[in-house]
């Protein structure tokens, strides 16, 4: 029996691909079980999921969790899955001065704000602060 050469390397690469677009997704606001699966079908096609794709998304998100430190919850008022915090998946690194900035803006365009504009503000900055790792 030959074993093909890179097949072992390949999966791995596919796996951490696959994970990535996960956190990805997430960064963009809560996502059912059936949403990611059919998200990472379409993005990867034939090499997203196995048939048992639930399952293997529970150990995409578990090892997301375990080997970046990120915080994913299961919230039924959400819709799903929600990204509380990426880890050291963390693509920037807020100064003291971006916090305060966000800290201002914040207090400017509040959470419970009926205004739409306050609204998208706060969303933005809620991205802001994933992206930065930037805690409340």
């Amino acid at each position: 029996m030959t074993q093909r050469r890179g097949g072992i390397k390949r999966s791995s690469q596919l796996t951490f691909r696959r994970r990535l677009f996960i956190a990805r997704l997430l960064l963009r606001g809560p996502a059912s079980t059936e949403d990611l699966i059919a998200a990472v079908q379409q993005e990867l096609g034939a090499e997203g999921y196995p048939a048992a794709a639930v399952a293997a998304l529970k150990h995409d998100l578990d090892a997301l969790k375990s080997s970046y430190g990120c915080r994913i919850a299961y919230r039924r008022d959400s819709g799903g899955y929600v990204l509380e915090d990426l880890g050291s998946l963390a693509l920037l690194k807020g100064s003291a001065t971006a916090h305060e900035a966000i800290r201002a803006l914040e207090a400017r365009f509040p959470a419970d704000s009926t205004d739409a504009d306050a609204a998208h503000m706060h969303a933005l900055l809620h991205h802001l602060r994933l992206l930065a790792a930037i805690e409340h």
